[in-house]
């Protein structure tokens, strides 16, 4: 259920439709689109499932998660998209999940005919929408490993380590805005599973607590190697 948004022009107006490698050098020389800003409060729904997939989202602020319910009622996450990042990848004509803001959010909304006719005309955003799409293909299929070949342990630590090179906070501190249901359902696991795990890694001095929904790496190799046990 949707809680509350609102919506108007983007400010700042040139901030770019997707957040892919070039893309910020590049924004003096380009004409980036302008979109609309929304306002989110933690827990509403940004789209449903079904809706016409015309429009891309960059999260400005906060963490939004994309869902499907499976038919036996379990729900199952697709993405967290954090500060700077795009969702709405989701479906060619209609969205295939549905998108909710995991904490307070704003996000900007790009029309995808725009993004579109921007790419045709301009060789830069060519390219580097195609290094973002290969980017994505390669991410997928890292999720495909995760969730079948590795174990609960290994899962974790994964998660952990690619919040923590996606973040911007201080080095080693992870943001764990997201509760331990929305990992489990993200990783395949259960509520209880994901406790116990970030229980012996704090036992085992591989992270520690660091405030309020946050998480310091103490042992990064170490985290590395519980990661990537499955795969040695």
């Amino acid at each position: 259920m949707q809680l509350a948004a609102t919506a108007r022009s983007a400010s700042p107006a040139n901030v770019l439709p997707f957040p892919i490698p070039g893309f910020g050098r590049a924004q003096a020389m380009l004409n980036p689109l302008v979109g609309r800003t929304l306002h989110f409060q933690r827990g509403a729904e940004i789209y449903p499932a079904g809706k016409a997939a015309d429009q891309l989202y960059q999260v400005f602020s906060g963490t939004v998660r994309t869902c499907r319910l499976l038919p036996d009622g379990r729900r199952m996450i697709a993405q967290f998209a954090l500060a700077g990042e795009l969702f709405g990848l989701d479906g060619v004509g209609r969205h295939r999940f549905f998108a909710e803001a995991v904490t307070d959010a704003v996000v900007i909304a790009f029309s995808r005919r725009d993004i579109a006719a921007w790419v045709d005309r301009d060789p830069a955003a060519a390219q580097s929408w195609h290094s973002y799409t290969l980017e994505k293909l390669a991410a997928a299929q890292d999720r495909f490993i995760l969730l079948g070949r590795r174990t609960a342990a290994e899962r974790v630590a994964a998660f952990l380590l690619d919040l923590a090179d996606r973040g911007k906070g201080p080095d080693g501190v992870i943001e764990l805005p997201m509760s331990r249901y929305d990992i489990a359902d993200f990783l395949g696991l259960t509520a209880e599973t994901v406790s116990r795990v970030l229980t012996t890694l704090r036992k085992n001095r591989l992270v520690a607590n660091h405030g309020t929904h946050h998480l310091r790496i103490l042992n990064r190799d170490a985290l590395e190697e519980q990661a990537d046990e499955e795969a040695a």
